[in-house]
């Protein structure tokens, strides 16, 4: 499985920044389905392809095709007896202004057949879950525990509030942290990417080259980073970010790391 999730300024050079790092954003086959979620001004807008590949798929590619500050996309190599399939057990998730990714495991399938985690959500919520997908649960779960702390669809949420609901839907979860994997998540205002396991989750700050159409005003004035999580390997000028440890991106596009 692989997630990547991206943040930037100046959506109209997110492609230029890519380009150097797009070959570390080519999943490998074989690949049961994927998805995109983006932002593009006041909407949150999904791309999943549900049909099953046999050949590496390219994400970078539709991602240098938006016009979007934040996106999140991932691919998912199902290795279940009966694996999940469809538009609805696609990541990523969404939820109003919330998109969610989440490398889950076969070992939450009994979790999620023995219905304990939807007792943590309430009505509301559990009427938007479509699939049956472990990670579309979880994601409810931390809605949930989000909206037992602060207002869903407050534009200035605090940091420190979301990586709190993270924290709690852990610890509702209570399974082995190896069942989670990764776990990346954004509501438009700050992006947050949660390693919970050996998984090697990567970051790295995107740059690009000063270009005369742009007003850089002698520097260059395009910030933005990248985190990618997967087996796979990225190249050069990533940071490996330590297990059981978070890293978030503010709007402002600060990055702060701390443990779970």
């Amino acid at each position: 499985m692989t997630i990547i999730a991206c943040t930037c300024n100046q959506p109209q050079r997110l492609p230029a920044a890519l380009a150097p790092v797009r070959p570390a954003l080519v999943a490998s086959a074989p690949i049961s389905r994927w998805g995109l979620g983006y932002i593009q001004g006041d909407n949150v807008l999904l791309v999943r392809t549900p049909r099953a590949s046999s050949m590496a798929v390219d994400l970078a590619g539709p991602i240098a095709e938006l016009t979007t500050d934040c996106a999140i996309a991932q691919s998912v190599r199902d290795e279940r007896a009966t694996p999940l399939g469809g538009t609805d057990n696609t990541p990523p998730f969404r939820f109003r202004r919330w998109l969610y990714a989440q490398t889950d495991r076969p070992a939450l399938d009994e979790l999620v057949a023995s219905g304990a985690l939807h007792a943590h959500v309430p009505e509301f919520l559990r009427r938007n879950i479509r699939g049956r997908s472990p990670a579309e649960l979880v994601f409810h779960v931390f809605l949930a525990q989000l909206a037992r702390l602060a207002q869903l669809d407050d534009p200035n949420l605090s940091t420190d509030v979301v990586r709190k609901a993270l924290a709690q839907t852990l610890k509702l979860v209570g399974v082995e942290p190896s069942a989670l994997g990764t776990i990346a998540l954004t509501n438009g205002r700050c992006l947050m990417v949660a390693r919970t396991s050996d998984e090697p989750v990567r970051l790295r700050r995107l740059t690009v080259t000063p270009d005369e159409r742009f007003d850089d005003r002698g520097v260059n004035a395009f910030r933005g980073y990248i985190l990618i999580a997967g087996p796979d390997p990225v190249g050069d000028g990533f940071e490996e970010i330590a297990a059981n440890h978070a890293v978030v991106v503010s709007r402002d596009l600060v990055v702060t790391q701390s443990a779970l």
